[in-house]
């Protein structure tokens, strides 16, 4: 591949440096009208929303409603077995 250089492309260093500062410019508007349109909407009230306090009295979401139907209950478990009759647990010492 060959290089052009700036005398064979005919552009001029003052049309380089025209160019330059014309999308210096352009950026700098750019940012600018950013920054302003932020700073526009920053001053402007936005509506504040009250949610209702809603407390949560068990761990399943509040919106599970459907799934409670079909949700396996917890039931009480028969305490005919003494603790004797339960099988005793290895213990570690070191």
């Amino acid at each position: 591949m060959t290089r052009q250089s700036l005398n064979q492309l005919r552009v001029s260093p003052l049309r380089l440096q025209q160019g330059l500062f014309a999308s210096l410019a352009l950026m700098v508007t750019l940012i600018g009208g950013q920054q302003f349109q932020h700073w526009q909407q920053s001053q402007q009230q936005v509506p504040q929303f009250e949610r209702p306090a809603v407390t949560q009295t068990h761990f399943r979401s509040v919106g599970s409603v459907a799934a409670d139907a079909t949700a396996p209950q917890l039931r009480m478990v028969d305490q005919e077995s003494s603790l004797s009759e339960l099988p005793s647990q290895e213990r570690w010492v070191f």
